[in-house]
């Protein structure tokens, strides 16, 4: 049964007596919480398989080449905690994905406030987006980070050792919002255009896992 379920009903049920307690988070608790949530991820594998903790742990730590084990536990519903030795390890693992298992993407997310799990929220995941043929007039740092906003969040432009981001393909890392369609092209007009003279740019996403080709959507 589900923890979020399990609770609902336990306090559903009304029995005589102490039934449900409190406590107080102290601020000597609070400081020890504070370090454990700073060397945590929080990942969930996007399969309505059950995922192996221990298939997923090996698969992970030979993907990141971590300096030090990485401790992975179960919290339910394909949802898990990583618990970094290093801080560069969680860095490299919060921003080098995005991570895949069985062909199932992997959500990574720092864990918000106390980490009530019910509060975490798994529905951004960061990709290297290349956008195909990009008209020249457009091939300027500004302007492309300005196409990018279109399809989600822009983290990083390209750019070469000038600062310039010019060629047949032009890569920006874009946080998307997953819940939502991928986008796949992209439609370019001036302002003194009309719909017909629209530029496509085309969207590709690198290392994208499994997704539903009718709706477009990751997950299913």
């Amino acid at each position: 049964m589900e923890t979020e379920k399990l609770i609902r009903r336990c306090r559903a049920i009304k029995l005589s007596g102490v039934e449900e307690g409190k406590a107080t988070f102290k601020s000597k608790m609070k400081s020890k919480g504070e370090q454990i949530v700073a060397g945590c991820l929080v990942g969930k594998v996007l399969t309505n398989k059950s995922v192996n903790k221990e298939g997923l742990k090996i698969t992970l730590q030979q993907a990141w080449q971590n300096k030090r084990e990485v401790k992975v536990e179960s919290l339910g519903d394909n949802v898990f905690m990583f618990k970094f030795g290093t801080k560069i390890d969680k860095k490299k693992a919060l921003t080098g994905g995005p991570w895949h298992f069985a062909r199932a993407l992997i959500v990574f997310t720092e864990p918000k406030g106390i980490g009530d799990l019910a509060k975490q929220s798994f529905t951004h995941v960061s990709f290297w987006v290349q956008l195909q043929n990009v008209p020249i007039m457009c091939m300027d740092r500004e302007t492309i980070s300005e196409l990018g906003e279109a399809i989600g969040k822009v983290e990083e432009v390209e750019t070469d050792a000038n600062g310039d981001c010019m060629g047949e393909v032009i890569r920006i890392r874009i946080s998307i919002d997953i819940t939502k369609p991928l986008m796949k092209i992209l439609e370019i007009r001036q302002e003194d255009m009309t719909e017909e003279e629209d530029i496509p740019v085309l969207i590709i996403y690198e290392r994208l896992p499994d997704f539903c080709y009718c709706c477009g959507c990751l997950g299913h």
